[in-house]
């Protein structure tokens, strides 16, 4: 009997965190793909259009983030049918806005300070602005609205 308990309450537990993991999983991979057209266009907007790397970077994010906010919305967080698609869509940009200051902030210090080459600094920069956005998208935008 008392075994029996004790794997009930392992198998939930573990579904849980299961379900976390996959959740993030999914984030990133819609994360990833985001990025991936982030850091395209940062490329070839610096090197194919003459843009200053950091008004290439701030284009390049705002494109990537719709994109982002679609994979969140429909694949991760599965707000397939939510009434309230521009509330989310308002919060998921203003946590975007913020991940972009992250992200510009870091890209500048890292170039202008520290040397670094502008894509390398932005793939410095996507990671931490990964771990911002997932939690703060899980916890205000696809959660209370």
């Amino acid at each position: 009997m008392f075994s029996k308990i004790i794997k009930i309450i392992w198998q939930i537990v573990w579904h849980r965190i299961y379900l976390r993991w996959q959740q993030f999983f999914n984030y990133c991979i819609g994360g990833g793909f985001a990025f991936i057209v982030d850091a395209g266009l940062l490329f070839v907007f610096t090197e194919f259009c003459g843009l200053w790397y950091m008004l290439s970077a701030t284009l390049s994010f705002l494109i990537a983030a719709v994109v982002n906010y679609s994979w969140q919305r429909l694949v991760t967080f599965r707000q397939l049918k939510s009434d309230k698609v521009m509330k989310q869509f308002l919060m998921f940009s203003l946590i975007a806005v913020v991940g972009l200051l992250i992200n510009n902030s870091m890209l500048y210090i890292l170039v202008e300070f520290c040397g670094f080459w502008y894509m390398l600094a932005k793939a410095a920069a996507a990671i931490v602005v990964l771990i911002w956005n997932f939690i703060a998208n899980k916890k205000i935008t696809f959660k209370y609205i």
